[in-house]
């Protein structure tokens, strides 16, 4: 488990609940389908919309050891893609609360406060109204943003607030995969915790969408799949062997792959 235990200490996975469960059929290997979210550098292309609140070209990258690696992509924050006409933050604040509440809509910014200061503490109270604990204790990075550890060989661990979630995926034929999508959420302070729910199935065809409890974000995995099919033909068409990566965006991309080589050469030593 490298540094997990010791990096988790103060989160408590423990103390969450699976509140929703998809299993949805990829048209990409477990790999592949892996890889599509081992980086934020595709935001641009992928999920257009969100680069004005997504900060992707200027995600944080570490590896530790062969099993685990981590990105932070931070949420709030303007693409360094988007040069020119940059919103402000009261109007980074107005989208982001725009996507979840129409009170949020044209709330005026408190003046000193940036749009994920103030996004962060509505999560908070949010929350805090909804699972009658406080959270004021987090910092805004541990309440809002993309905080995603990758456990080798095909596990995935988010440990922060508004986006708790858990990946892993699994073999399905030679071009397939099986991918689990687990929403955590905190467990009651009083009371029993709600028990694990049915996981709900979906075809390579069928949007995410589908499934109650996904939200907004069932249209963002939606664009990640296309690219899924798009890939797996690439590669069987290709001239090309191998992949061409970014040195450091897609760090964690060839660290899987190289741990996956080594391990392939201690066994056919």
């Amino acid at each position: 488990m490298g540094v997990l235990p010791d990096h988790f200490k103060n989160w408590k996975l423990e103390d969450r609940y699976i509140e929703t469960h998809v299993i949805k059929k990829l048209p990409a290997n477990w790999k592949v389908s892996a890889e599509a979210f081992l980086e934020a550098y595709h935001v641009l292309e992928t999920h257009s919309e969100g680069v004005y609140t997504a900060g992707d070209a200027n995600a944080d990258y570490d590896i530790f050891g062969d099993h685990i690696s981590r990105f932070v992509h931070t949420i709030g924050y303007t693409s360094p893609h988007i040069e020119e006409n940059r919103p402000s933050q009261q109007e980074i604040y107005d989208i982001l609360m725009g996507r979840r509440t129409d009170e949020g809509a044209g709330k005026k910014l408190p003046e000193g406060v940036t749009a994920r200061e103030a996004y962060a503490e509505h999560v908070q109270n949010n929350m805090k109204e909804k699972y009658k604990q406080d959270f004021s204790n987090l910092t805004v990075t541990e309440t809002i943003d993309s905080i995603e550890y990758f456990v080798f060989p095909n596990a995935f661990f988010f440990p922060g607030l508004q986006l708790s979630m858990v990946y892993r995926f699994r073999p399905n034929g030679v071009d397939g995969a099986l991918f689990d999508l687990l929403f955590l959420r905190p467990k009651p302070i009083d009371g029993p915790c709600p028990p694990p729910p049915d996981a709900f199935e979906l075809e390579i065809e069928d949007s995410y969408t589908k499934c109650p409890g996904t939200e907004f974000l069932g249209a963002v995995y939606d664009q990640d799949t296309n690219n899924l099919l798009s890939q797996t033909k690439g590669f069987k068409t290709s001239l090309k062997k191998g992949q061409s990566l970014g040195n450091y965006q897609e760090a964690r991309t060839r660290h899987l792959h190289q741990t996956i080589d080594k391990y392939l050469e201690e066994k056919n030593g």
